[in-house]
């Protein structure tokens, strides 16, 4: 079995490897449009608005001790990588069953390792995940009614 310390360094590396990804993708992107950059955009937006919301509220729970109130801690490390791998979801559909695995192979670590209990993963995945559904709808709206409906149908 692999020492605490091995560990709590692949835990400390997945958020890292995340956003390495996401960013990769986003110069990728830019590469393949550019000038028409405005495509990457949606997802960029996507990508801030997740993120600031989990900070935020670290921030709000800091502040408040909302979390505390019901005897849970919130879960920023959830909560982060939680907004990176939905990020990563929208910027590769096809790949969302690696990245839902990843995530919950995370969380399976923040439990072994102790960082967190259920309660405040599910929480805080609750939340995170209920304002990134939010989010998605409005800045892929527009989008979303193209694909599902063609041209020729009114």
């Amino acid at each position: 079995m692999m020492s605490y310390e091995t560990l709590d360094a692949i835990a400390d590396s997945y958020i890292p490897g995340l956003l390495m990804l996401f960013m990769a993708n986003v110069l990728a992107a830019l590469y393949k449009s550019w000038p028409h950059y405005k495509s990457v955009v949606p997802c960029i937006r996507f990508f801030s608005g997740t993120l600031l919301f989990s900070y935020g509220l670290m921030f709000i729970d800091n502040a408040i001790l909302l979390w505390p109130r019901f005897d849970l801690d919130y879960s920023t490390h959830t909560a982060v990588a939680l907004s990176l791998v939905f990020t990563l979801c929208v910027s590769f559909p096809s790949g969302w069953k690696f990245f839902a695995i990843s995530m919950l192979a995370y969380a399976a670590l923040m439990l072994y390792q102790r960082y967190h209990s259920v309660s405040d993963i599910v929480s805080t995945s609750a939340i995170i995940s209920v304002f990134s559904f939010a989010l998605f709808k409005v800045l892929f709206k527009k989008r979303q009614r193209k694909v599902l409906i063609p041209n020729n149908i009114s």
